[in-house]
């Protein structure tokens, strides 16, 4: 039995639909996706407490949702390999900012706190499942147990072999499902620290005090006591990895190096990036 840390870092092909980051391309989208996992793997070799090993999956895809189901069967295949092993899976718009202790802490599937909005609602809640969720979790920041149940991977499996294409939140139903399917009880699960929601924070205004009241009482947790957080890089993935950055420092004091990009400076004095 194996602590894996895994991660996916694929490429979107250049002549497909970007559902996100439209303004960076799918090529420049990649080189930073491909940063932000360099500091997430850096932070987590620091911080989690216990030795691990690293897989990171990168596939050729046309399309995010792509990546979402090549993931479900890679991790599954990783989760048996000369296993089953402990898996924890980190979206790259994550970084881990406290020490902290995963593997063999977690006895079931789960993830940690919830998305946003809250409750399953839009599209999504659509689906061609008939899923329907009023405590509706983030999957950011997911764990695997090498004791988990087959009968939950069996259940995900259900679903995952008819994708639906048509939605954003595919994995992430099926992830609720899988999850609730252990314990239909939502404060079972909810350990807001170990996935902090940090949604719409612009890299160069990160002290706003107005917007970090906002995302302590949404999450029900101070940022301070955050161990894992989650920065939502679909919504702007060049501020994610300056965001990243920049808590890093600020948590570390060091200035990390990025393989393809510099953080410069502004004549504002503001952070920017800057391909090497």
């Amino acid at each position: 039995m194996s602590n894996i840390l895994c991660m996916a870092v694929s490429k979107i092909n250049s002549d497909s639909k970007l559902e996100y980051n439209q303004d960076l391309g799918a090529d420049t989208t990649h080189l930073v996706y491909q940063a932000m996992s360099e500091i997430v793997v850096h932070s987590a070799e620091t911080f989690i407490q216990e030795d691990f090993e690293i897989e990171v999956f990168q596939d050729n895809v046309d399309s995010y949702q792509e990546i979402f189901h090549r993931n479900f069967q890679n991790v599954h295949d990783v989760w048996k390999q000369d296993g089953p092993n402990n898996i924890l899976f980190l979206d790259c718009d994550t970084l881990v900012t406290a020490p902290v202790e995963v593997f063999g802490k977690f006895k079931q599937f789960q993830m940690f706190n919830y998305t946003d909005p809250k409750r399953l609602s839009g599209d999504d809640r659509n689906n061609k499942y008939g899923l329907d969720f009023e405590h509706y979790f983030n999957a950011g920041c997911r764990y695997y147990p090498a004791e988990m149940n087959q009968s939950v991977w069996d259940l995900g499996w259900q679903y995952a072999k008819d994708w639906d294409y048509n939605i954003w939140g595919t994995e992430q139903l099926i992830f609720n499902a899988m999850m609730y399917s252990q314990n239909p009880d939502v404060n079972h699960w909810l350990t807001p620290d170990m996935n902090y929601q940090a949604m719409g924070v612009p890299c160069n205004d990160v002290d706003n005090s107005a917007r970090i009241q906002m995302l302590n009482e949404w999450n029900g947790v101070n940022i301070n006591d955050a161990k894992i957080m989650h920065l939502h890089g679909t919504r702007g993935a060049a501020n994610t990895l300056l965001l990243q950055w920049e808590l890093w420092r600020r948590i570390t004091g060091e200035k990390f190096e990025f393989e393809r990009f510099n953080v410069v400076q502004d004549q504002t004095g503001a952070n920017k990036l800057s391909l090497k």
